[in-house]
């Protein structure tokens, strides 16, 4: 009897112990030269929250021949799929590229929320546009100057590819979903965000634009540290939480039953 109560109180201990483990946050990185260290911020600043950040580079900067885009997604899952059997929820978040690489992965692995920032639905063509606004393109997808390390040219049609192939998907996502957009973004029209949203089909979706905030938001120091605090309030459940907001009690009613009361006292 003793031995059977011993199991059945080691058994309860370690279903709580599954019950309490915390959440996973899985980022994605977009087309640039900075790779997984779009997130530094993300990671320093969460970690020392007591999130568990992943980070990881989709490619290798330095390999022109590392330009397949089935394998730059096929690696995205797989840090995905190291977490689909643990007890933990994941988070999921995805900058630019990486937000519709995010919402794809959204679609057919187990996330329990998810976060786009500046997400690449809709890019600039480098294809139409005139020379001057290739060269301005160029360097805002990675703020970076012209002599510094450049984005081997056969990169791009692994993200243009990317981004066709799953921009749709978008429409299927199934959990809770923030996007997050600076609307003085010089690569991604945020315009392009509020289209994706109005494209998710249920309810549990909020899109906040940020007054003044450029296209790498975790890197731009006059909005990161607002957006990851927006990160923050999503991931603790104040944003879009499972129970119902308490409201106050509107007014008006009680006003137009004081003001109908007088006017039949007037007559």
């Amino acid at each position: 009897m003793f031995e059977k109560l011993k199991t059945l109180f080691h058994r309860k201990q370690i279903e709580e112990k599954k019950e309490i483990q915390p959440p996973v946050i899985i980022t994605i990185h977009g087309y640039g030269r900075r790779c997984k260290h779009e997130f530094d911020n993300l990671k320093l600043w969460g970690e020392k929250d007591g999130y568990e950040v992943i980070t990881f580079d989709m490619y290798d900067l330095f390999d022109e021949y590392d330009c397949n885009p089935k394998k730059w997604v096929a690696r995205a899952k797989q840090q995905v799929d190291a977490f689909a059997n643990s007890n933990r929820d994941i988070y999921l978040v995805g900058f630019s590229m990486g937000g519709v690489i995010a919402s794809y992965l959204a679609t057919v692995c187990r996330i329990k929320k998810l976060i786009l920032l500046a997400p690449a639905f809709q890019y600039i063509n480098l294809d139409t546009v005139t020379d001057a606004i290739m060269k301005s393109y160029a360097s805002l997808v990675g703020n970076e100057k012209k002599d510094e390390i450049p984005m081997p040219k056969s990169f791009y049609t692994a993200f243009t590819e990317i981004v066709k192939n799953h921009k749709h998907f978008i429409e299927d996502v199934p959990c809770p979903i923030l996007m997050l957009h600076g609307d003085e973004d010089e690569v991604i029209s945020y315009r392009s965000s509020i289209n994706a949203f109005d494209k998710i089909k249920h309810s549990q979706k909020k899109l906040i634009l940020l007054h003044g905030g450029h296209h790498r938001l975790l890197m731009d120091e006059t909005i990161n540290w607002e957006c990851y605090q927006i990160m923050k309030l999503f991931f603790d459940d104040h944003i879009l939480q499972a129970e119902p907001i308490e409201q106050s009690k509107d007014i008006m009613d009680e006003l137009l039953k004081k003001y109908q009361a007088l006017k039949t006292e007037q007559g």
